[in-house]
Formats: C-alpha cells, sequence, structure tokens
C-alpha cells in the first residue's frame, strides 16, 4: 500500500496492548513514506520496536511498491509491493518467572540475535474501492538462544492478510466520507481472524470508527485534523470474553504530518 495516497508522510504511533496484565506488550513505530509519481513507485521506511515481558525486539524496515496505471487517467492502479527487515530480537532470561526456582534447565541468560525477514502483497484500487493481499514475515525464521544453562527460540510464521474498502463520498458539499472495511487474518494451526471496521470522516477535519473482530474485540477510534498537515488519532480496544477482567483494554495513540499530498487526500 505503499505509496497509494501519493502523499509524503511521516508519523509516529505508540500501542500498549492489554494494560492491566504485567508486563504488557508495548509497541513504539516511527515511519516515513513517499510517492515518485516519474517512477509510479512509492517508497517507504520504519523503525519498530516491541516489549513483551523479557523478550523485545527492534527492527529496521523498508517497503517498495509499483504502481501499475490501467487507464490513461491514473483512475485504476495495481501495486505491487516487497518489504524487507532487519531486526535484533532479545530475550531476558534473568526475567523469566519459573514454575520450579532451582531448574537447572532453564534458560537464564540475557542474549540478543540478528535476522533478516521479507514480505509481500499486491493491492488493486480506484477512487471508491481498494483490495489486498499479503504475506508479511514471509521468511519466517526461528530465532534460537544459545547460553549456557539452556537453549530457547521464538518461532516466527508466515502471516496471510487479505483485505477490502469501499469509500461513500456523501453529504453537503460531498464533506462527508463513509469507509466501512473488512481485515482478515490467517496462521498456520489457528482459526481465521475477521475484523470489520466502519469509519466517517468530515471534510477531513475529524474522523470517528468503530469495528468488531472474531475474537470478540470490540474497537472505537477517533482522529482530528489539529493543525495544518498534522493530524491526532487515538484508539481503543476491549475483549469481551472470560479474560477480560485480567487483560483490560488497549490503547494507541498516533501522530500523522502531512509533508506533500501530492495534490490529494487519498485513502
Amino acid at each position: 500500500m505503499t505509496g497509494m495516497d501519493e502523499s509524503t508522510t511521516a508519523s509516529v504511533t505508540l500501542r500498549r496492548q492489554w494494560q492491566q496484565m504485567p508486563q504488557a506488550p508495548e509497541t513504539g513505530l516511527v515511519s516515513f513514506r513517499t510517492y515518485l509519481d516519474d517512477y509510479g513507485t512509492g517508497i517507504g521506511g520504519y523503525i519498530l520496536a516491541d516489549k513483551t515481558g523479557p523478550t523485545s525486539f527492534i527492527s529496521l524496515n523498508g517497503s517498495y511498491a509499483y504502481h501499475i496505471d490501467f487507464d490513461r487517467w491514473n483512475t485504476q492502479r495495481l501495486a505491487l509491493g516487497l518489504s524487507f527487515s532487519l531486526a535484533q530480537y532479545r530475550l531476558k532470561g534473568s526475567e523469566l518467572v519459573l514454575d520450579e526456582a532451582d531448574d537447572i534447565a532453564i534458560f537464564t541468560n540475557n542474549v540478543s540475535r540478528i535476522l533478516p525477514d521479507a514480505g509481500l502483497g499486491a493491492t488493486y484500487y480506484t477512487d471508491d474501492f481498494y483490495v489486498g493481499i499479503s504475506i508479511p514475515q514471509a521468511v519466517s525464521l526461528n530465532v534460537r538462544f544459545d547460553g549456557d544453562d539452556g537453549i530457547s527460540s521464538i518461532r516466527r510464521i508466515a502471516h496471510f492478510y487479505a483485505m477490502g474498502g469501499i469509500k461513500i463520498i456523501t453529504g453537503a458539499e460531498d464533506h462527508i466520507e463513509l469507509e466501512p472495511s473488512i481485515w482478515l487474518k490467517y496462521a498456520p494451526h489457528s482459526p481465521i481472524h475477521a475484523n470489520l471496521n466502519f469509519q466517517l470522516t468530515y471534510d477531513n477535519i475529524i474522523g470517528m470508527g468503530i469495528g468488531y473482530a472474531t475474537d470478540k474485540t470490540a474497537l472505537g477510534q477517533v482522529n482530528v485534523m489539529i493543525a495544518e498537515r498534522l493530524r491526532l488519532g487515538y484508539a481503543f480496544s476491549v475483549q469481551f470474553s472470560e479474560w477480560t477482567n485480567y487483560l483490560g483494554g488497549t490503547h494507541e495513540i498516533g501522530v500523522n504530518y502531512v509533508i506533500d499530498s501530492g495534490g490529494v487526500y487519498g485513502w
């Protein structure tokens, strides 16, 4: 999807998942993307940092998409994309909580590993809708940690995504945008995960959205243009299950700055 909106944009996102759980997942993201009109390509990159209990990783990521025009008005396009990453995985064995504190077979070292990964995808889009598929983590390497007192590993597997959305322009002077969308995810040995969303945007100033996922999670989000080209967003989700009181909700806040809109405000 890199370059779909033909803009040059930088953003920062912070996320805390399952806030009531000790050592809950925390994620930070800094990203940049742009569209090179002369070459019909979008390029981007981001730095991703994630920490969950004794495990963490930081990755450098680059993405490239080539946009193929299907008509001379550039209203129908197919974008073919590739992504590459280099990630450092870290494990603090000293922070592991053990059932048997004296078990000498348990890994207790603090170690790290650096591994590459790659992904690919395709998106067909017009001014009115888009559909796409992608496979991030396509390399699916195992992260193996060897220490003096044991061996531990983190297995990364490929995830398969499919998505689609429709944009409906309505209201007086076409100030209102409605965007229903669906996102499907599958990983081996797990059920298909579906996420249904609906977003309303007024005059490109304020947007509000709600959603529901098949893991019994309800989602809500709001974003506001707080200055010219600067947008602030907040998202919240909560899972309705027997684990709700133990996990708590998930919070995410993001700031998006459009350096150059490319003459359009697209997806």
